[in-house]
């Protein structure tokens, strides 16, 4: 039989506001057990009181509190941008990855463009500098499946330090979650982690972390 604490433990763990406001202290215990407990009692398959759900959390924000936080200040070294940049979406293919092998030959790429590409497993994603679109599209000679414009690239490096430190990723993307700005994709280095937003989001997601960037080095 499944104990009440560990299926409060994954309760916990599965929600990230109640996870934070367990770990700092400011949740209302009591009401959240009534809000659980339905739950708690179907997975374990037996009653339990609000009391004993009550010392669980109370155990776990205990356990949390000596772990590292789930969301922590990465120390952004440098913050980088390109803009305007489209992106072009192909069918996977052997046809196309025929293509895909000629592509640098035919297309020359500085150090001020920016050039991508993602293969997946159905399709294959280029995100290039707009410049370069027509380039691309001339290339494949095959009508693409989606086609983006008015994109913008902010790029956010940090130090090799953060290597083997959890939720880096996760702690950066907070940063745009929380001001409900949309990822049109993600691209990542060892050392930086680049997002692509859409046009009218470039400023403000410069300005949340050249924000961070300024408090982390204070």
């Amino acid at each position: 039989m499944i104990k009440i604490q560990s299926i409060t433990r994954d309760i916990i763990m599965g929600d990230l506001e109640a996870y934070t406001a367990l770990t700092n202290g400011y949740m209302n215990m009591s009401s959240y057990a009534y809000h659980i407990r339905p739950r708690v009692e179907s997975l374990a398959k037996k009653e339990t009181t609000i009391a004993s759900l009550v010392v669980s959390l109370s155990r776990l924000r205990k356990e949390f509190k000596k772990e590292k936080p789930l969301i922590h200040n990465v120390a952004i070294k440098n913050i980088t941008t390109k803009l305007p940049l489209s992106e072009i979406a192909y069918g996977n293919s052997d046809k196309f990855i025929k293509e895909l092998e000629l592509l640098h030959k035919n297309i020359s790429v500085s150090q001020d463009d920016f050039f991508t590409i993602t293969i997946g497993t159905k399709e294959i994603d280029i995100i290039c500098s707009s410049n370069m679109e027509n380039k691309v599209l001339t290339h494949f000679k095959m009508k693409p499946k989606i086609i983006n414009h008015n994109l913008a690239a902010v790029g956010v490096s940090f130090g090799p330090e953060v290597f083997g430190t959890p939720n880096v990723f996760f702690s950066l993307l907070s940063v745009t979650a929380r001001a409900r700005i949309n990822l049109e994709e993600l691209v990542s280095t060892p050392t930086e982690l680049i997002f692509i937003v859409n046009e009218k989001d470039f400023g403000k997601t410069v300005a949340l972390f050249s924000e961070l960037h300024r408090e982390m080095h204070k």
